[in-house]
C-alpha cells in the first residue's frame, strides 16, 4: 500500500524501473499466492488526489486476489491436465502403433514359421504333417456321410537313387521339383499334393465317386511323370509307382489310410514299377500274413528252425559226386517244410535275412566238415548285402575255423546283379577270398547284366548256366538255346572256368549238355535237395 511520496522514493532508489508514466496518488498491490508461491500480482492505482487506498481496501483486494489466484491455478491445472492427456494420448497412440506393427510382424513370422513347419522346403508342397491333418479332416467328414469316399494316391519315383548317384543330388532335387510341378497339373481344388520324404509324394483326392475316378487320376499322373525331362545335360523319362487306398467311414485315422496306400504302392513296385495298384481285401490279408510271418521268422531264427538241404553237383559223364549246393529250408512247426520263395522276401524286408544267412552258412559248413570225402566241395549263395560288408571275408574265415571245413572245399555263389552295386568292392572281396583258398561261382549266368568287361577280371572258378537255357534243350526246336549254351561253355573254357548246368530234369537235357562239352550239372535228374544225412547214407550204401 503506497502513496505518491513512497512511489517516488522507490523510483529514486531504483526499486521501480522503466517508463512508469504518470504517478498515481495512491497504489495498492496484493500478491497472488498459490501453495506458498507467488504466481503474480493484482494491482489497483488511483490518480485522484482526493482518494487514497486504505487497509480496508487492502483486505478486500487480498480476498479478491485469493479468488483470482485460485481461479488462475485451476485454469492452469486444467490446461496442464489437458496437455498431459493430449501428450499421453499421443504417446499411447504412438505406442499402440508400434505394438500393432510388432503384432503384425509377429503374426507374419508365425504364419511363415507355420508354413515352413507344414510345407516341404525344396518343392513348397505340403509335407507329411500337413497331409495327415487334411486326411483327418477328410475322414471326419466321411463319418457323417457313409456313401462318400476320398482317395489317397501314394507315389514313389522309380529308381530315383540312380539319378542321385549318377547325376548328383542337385540334379536329383531338380527332378523332384519338376515331378512336383507335374503332379500339381493333375489335380484341382480342394485336392492336395504333398511331398512325404525323399522321392515319395502323396495326392489326396478329397471326394471320389468310385475307384475308377482314382485310377483315372493315377493314369493321368503316370503320363505326366513319364514326360521327357532334360536335367544336368541328360535326357531322361522318369516313371513312378502308385498305391491307391480308397477312404470311407470305416477309416478312423490318417495313418490307417497311409498304411494301406503304402501297401498298395509296395505291390506296384513288386509287379514291375511304372504302374498303379489299388488296395483291396487280398492285400489286407497279405499285410496280416506278413506281420505274422515276421514274428514267426524271428522265432524261427531264435529257435533254430532253419536247416540246410543239399543238392548234389555231379559229373555228367559218369554221375560222380563232386559237390553240393546248400539250399535254405524252414521247418515250420505248423506249415511243414517251407521253400525260400515262401518267406525270403519278408525276411529281407524286416532285416532278418543277414542273420538267417549266417546261421545257414554255419550249419552248412559244419555239416559238410563231417562228410567223409575231402574232394567234395560246398557252394553257398551269397547276396550283395554280404559282399558290401568290409568284414565279410574275416567273418567267413572265422566261421570255417569254428566249423572245421577246409577253405578249399568252399565256393561262394554270387549273381550278376550283386556285382553291379560296387564292382570294385566285389572284385577286391573275391580276390581276398581267393587268396584264402575260397572259390567263387557266378550263378544264373546269362539271365542278368552279363558283361565280359567284368567277367574276365573276376576270380571266378565256376559258371552256372541258368536252367531256362537248359530246359529249352529238351524241346523240339532248341537251336537258339544250343547256340547260347555252346557259347557259354566255350567262353568258360577260354577263361579257364568250369561250367555247371542247372535244372537238368530229363535225360534229353543231360545228353545234349554232355554232347556240347558241359562237364558238371545239377537238377532233379541228378538228385533232389535233401538233408546231408540222406547223402551220407547214400554214400555208405
Amino acid at each position: 500500500l503506497l502513496n505518491q511520496i513512497q512511489v517516488q522514493e522507490l523510483v529514486a532508489e531504483g526499486g521501480i524501473s522503466g517508463d512508469i508514466g504518470p504517478l498515481a496518488t495512491s497504489w495498492l498491490g496484493v500478491p497472488l499466492w498459490v501453495n506458498e508461491a507467488v504466481i503474480g500480482l493484482v494491482v489497483v492505482q488511483s490518480y485522484d488526489a482526493s482518494f487514497t487506498y486504505t487497509a480496508a481496501d487492502q483486505e478486500l483486494l487480498s480476498f479478491a486476489a485469493l479468488q483470482i489466484a485460485n481461479s488462475i491455478f485451476r485454469r492452469r491445472a486444467t490446461s496442464a491436465l489437458h496437455e498431459v492427456n493430449a501428450q499421453l494420448e499421443q504417446r499411447v497412440e504412438a505406442r499402440t502403433g508400434q505394438l500393432r506393427e510388432q503384432i503384425e510382424r509377429r503374426e507374419e513370422m508365425q504364419r511363415e514359421l507355420k508354413h515352413q513347419v507344414m510345407h516341404d522346403q525344396l518343392t513348397g508342397l505340403p509335407n507329411r504333417g500337413n497331409l495327415r491333418s487334411r486326411l483327418d479332416q477328410a475322414l471326419d467328414a466321411l463319418q457323417g456321410a457313409p456313401a462318400r469316399r476320398c482317395a489317397l494316391l501314394y507315389l514313389d519315383v522309380d529308381r530315383f537313387k540312380i539319378v542321385n548317384d549318377s547325376l548328383g543330388h542337385l540334379a536329383g532335387d531338380e527332378v523332384l521339383k519338376e515331378v512336383s510341378r507335374r503332379l500339381l497339373t493333375c489335380v484341382r481344388e480342394p485336392d492336395m499334393v504333398a511331398r512325404l520324404s525323399g522321392d515319395e509324394f502323396a495326392i489326396l483326392l478329397d471326394r471320389v465317386d468310385t475307384a475308377e475316378t482314382a485310377t483315372q487320376v493315377a493314369a493321368r499322373v503316370l503320363g505326366a511323370v513319364n514326360a521327357p525331362l532334360h536335367v544336368a545335360g541328360e535326357d531322361m523319362s522318369p516313371s513312378a509307382s502308385i498305391g491307391i487306398a480308397l477312404g470311407d467311414c470305416t477309416y478312423l485315422a490318417a495313418d490307417d489310410l497311409l498304411r494301406d496306400a503304402d501297401v498298395a504302392l509296395y505291390r506296384a513296385k513288386r509287379l514291375g514299377r511304372n504302374r498303379f495298384e489299388v488296395f483291396d481285401e487280398t492285400l489286407a490279408r497279405e499285410v496280416v500274413d506278413v506281420l505274422g510271418m515276421e514274428g514267426a521268422l524271428r522265432h524261427a531264427l531264435a529257435h533254430d528252425e532253419f536247416e540246410p538241404y543239399f543238392q548234389p553237383l555231379r559229373r555228367l559223364s559218369d554221375g560222380e559226386l563232386v559237390g553240393f549246393e546248400a539250399l535254405l529250408r524252414w521247418a515250420h512247426p505248423q506249415r511243414g517244410m517251407l521253400l525260400p520263395h515262401q518267406f525270403l522276401r519278408i525276411a529281407e524286408d524286416c532285416g532278418l535275412i543277414e542273420g538267417i544267412d549266417w546261421r545257414m552258412f554255419e550249419m552248412s559248413c559244419r555239416a559238410m566238415a563231417g562228410f567223409d570225402r575231402d574232394d567234395v566241395f560246398l557252394t553257398i549263395n551269397v547276396s550283395a548285402l554280404h559282399l558290401g560288408r568290409p568284414d565279410f571275408a574275416e567273418r567267413l574265415l572265422a566261421l570255417l575255423s569254428r566249423t572245421g571245413l577246409a577253405s578249399h572245399r568252399l565256393i561262394i555263389e554270387v549273381t550278376e546283379g550283386s556285382l553291379l552295386g560296387d564292382p570294385e568292392q566285389v572284385r577286391r572281396m573275391l580276390h581276398g577270398l581267393r587268396e584264402l583258398g575260397i572259390g567263387a561261382a557266378l550263378d544264373d549266368f546269362g539271365t542278368g547284366y552279363s558283361s565280359l568287361s567284368y567277367l574276365h577280371s573276376l576270380p571266378l572258378s565256376l559258371l552256372k548256366i541258368d536252367r531256362a537255357f537248359v530246359q529249352a534243350l529238351g524241346e523240339g526246336e532248341h537251336h537258339n538255346s544250343t547256340t547260347v549254351v555252346a557259347a557259354i561253355i566255350a567262353l568258360a573254357s577260354a577263361l579257364n572256368m568250369q561250367v555247371i548246368a542247372e535244372g537238368i530234369e530229363t535225360q534229353a537235357e543231360h545228353d545234349a549238355l554232355l554232347a556240347m562239352g558241359s562237364t558238371l550239372g545239377q537238377g532233379y535228374l541228378l538228385g533232389r535237395p535233401a538233408p546231408l544225412a540222406h547223402w551220407l547214407q547214400s554214400s555208405a550204401a
